[in-house]
């Protein structure tokens, strides 16, 4: 056996010798509950784009990513009301709140595609048959797009 310890021991200890952050993966751990039974109570379609936010004691907190959402959210809580009351929150109070992501997902650049040499040859041919206009500029642009290939 070995005297190292894993990354997520190491930072299980260091959480467990503070009080405060003890107490915030505490309250982590009760909002992935929460946020556990929220994707199963909730309509599909919604729970993709809500969650739960924070919990009091007499309240929870839902932000929905749009306002459709959040819409129709509202006019269901007292349906999700008796739902969340199955999981002991019965004197719950339920608010519905838009908030965006903070972070919007990162957008992935298009990838280039490759056109082969051979194929290449050939617009290159294509291009220099060709009278002046629309079709030879945009090839001449392709070309130049394409040039470091050949």
């Amino acid at each position: 056996m070995s005297n190292f310890t894993s990354p997520s021991q190491r930072a299980y200890r260091f959480i467990d010798n503070d009080d405060r952050l003890r107490s915030l993966n505490t309250h982590v751990s009760e909002i992935m509950r929460w946020q556990k039974i929220w994707r199963s109570i909730a309509p599909s379609g919604l729970a993709e784009v809500s969650r739960i936010g924070q919990i009091q004691t007499d309240s929870i907190n839902i932000y929905c990513d749009n306002g459709a959402a959040a819409a129709k959210l509202r006019q269901l809580t007292s349906t999700l009301r008796v739902e969340f009351a199955k999981y002991g929150f019965a004197q719950a109070q339920i608010l519905i709140k838009v908030r965006t992501n903070a972070l919007p997902s990162p957008i992935e650049k298009p990838q280039k595609n490759h056109i082969s040499p051979n194929a290449l040859s050939e617009l290159n041919k294509l291009h220099t048959d060709l009278e002046t206009g629309e079709l030879k500029d945009a090839l001449a642009k392709l070309l130049h797009r394409h040039q470091p290939e050949l």
